[in-house]
This record gives C-alpha cells, structure tokens and sequence, in this order.
C-alpha cells in the first residue's frame, strides 16, 4: 500500500510539491485539536509555529516554480500541481493567516501568467 501510495504522488518536483500541498491542508486538523486543550497564550504560539509552516509551504512552491519557470520545459503535470497552490487557502482561512489567503490564489495566479507570457512569447518568434 505504502509503494502505491509513493508512486501515485509521483517523482521529483511532482512530489515535493503535492506533499507540500496535501501537508499544509492535513495540519490544520491536529492545529485544531491541540489548540482546544491548550490555554489562551500557548495557543498564540502554537499559531505562530503554524503561521511559519504555512509560509514555508508558500515558499517552497514559490521556489519550485522559479526552478521551473517554463511551463514547457516543466515536467509533466507539474504546472497542474503548482496550480494547486489557491488550496493553501483554506488552512490559511482556518488559521486567519492573512499573508496566505492573499498568497494562495496570487500563486496560482502568478503560475497562470507564466503559461500566458510563454504563449506571448511564442506567438512572436513565429510572427
């Protein structure tokens, strides 16, 4: 089962970003649990903590996508998966994470226009 699962997530960058992805929409349930049984100031930290993790998430696909900044030349369903990216919203709306519900959908929307500007591009050099 365990193999299965491994090569269903795929290989490479395919992989690092679902996992970064189904990572940050898994952890808001244990955030949710711990934060019921702790008091009022360890639950800001907890948030904090959480907070960092959401923007590491954030930054990773970031950096994944400047790796990879052509969609032609990205590995197969790669842009699909970076696309992916608007899902950091919901943790980020559960968490009241301002910065991730803003950069949730601008990534995906910043993915989007690399596809754009490489259409441009092309339509031009065969102009």
């Amino acid at each position: 089962m365990a193999e299965s699962l491994r090569e269903q997530l795929g290989t490479g960058a395919n992989f690092r970003v679902r996992v970064t992805i189904i990572g940050a929409l898994v952890s808001i349930v244990p955030l949710i649990g711990i934060s019921l049984l702790l008091p009022e100031a360890g639950r800001d930290v907890l948030f904090w903590i959480y907070w960092a993790g959401l923007t590491g998430c954030l930054a990773h696909l970031l950096w994944i996508l400047v790796k990879n900044p052509t969609p032609s030349k990205r590995p197969p369903l790669l842009t699909r998966d970076l696309a992916m990216g608007w899902a950091l919203l919901v943790p980020s709306l559960l968490s009241s994470f301002w910065p991730g519900i803003v950069g949730g959908p601008l990534f995906t929307v910043l993915v989007g226009a690399t596809s754009v500007a490489e259409k441009i591009r092309n339509s031009r050099a065969t102009s």
